[in-house]
């Protein structure tokens, strides 16, 4: 992560960041909508019964823009996230080091690796932050980094099912 000397150089990176990913997710849709009416067209289908099955898939959130919402979702809660946590970072300027926490409910396994984990937040920035991709689990990413001085977590054990 590039340094960041102020909150608002952070939030300029995230608005920056924010922007890259939605139109990532923007242009990804937009190639499966041509796809989807390039193939449709193949097929015969006229445009006024292309317009009509669109339509219906925007309304019930079906196969083409369901997924869009769906990952616009996953993005902007992810963002949202990210904003709350710059804002925390800002606040704690006197804290050392940083305890990863993870929620424990559909946890990727980068983040139970993580879970505990006590380091600086210079060595975070490097590692990955949470919910900046540098996990499985991405934007979807729900653990929070917490003042490790003031915190101590057991370790995770996973019970063997029988």
């Amino acid at each position: 992560m590039a340094e960041i000397d102020s909150f608002s150089d952070m939030t300029n990176f995230e608005i920056e960041a924010m922007n890259l990913l939605l139109n990532s997710k923007a242009s990804k849709t937009a190639l499966t909508l041509s796809e989807f009416i390039e193939f449709a067209r193949l097929q015969g289908a006229s445009d006024k019964s292309i317009k009509q099955e669109l339509l219906a898939d925007l309304e019930e959130g079906g196969r083409l823009f369901g997924e869009f919402r769906t990952s616009i979702r996953a993005t902007s809660n992810g963002i949202i996230n990210r904003f709350r946590d710059v804002g925390q970072f800002t606040q704690n300027i006197d804290i050392v080091n940083f305890r990863w926490v993870a929620v424990l409910v559909n946890t990727c396994p980068d983040c139970i690796d993580r879970h505990g984990q006590t380091k600086t937040m210079e060595q975070w920035e490097a590692d990955g932050l949470p919910r900046a991709g540098f996990t499985v689990c991405k934007e979807n990413c729900r653990c929070v980094l917490i003042n490790a001085s003031s915190s101590f977590l057991a370790p995770i054990k996973r019970s063997g099912r029988g």
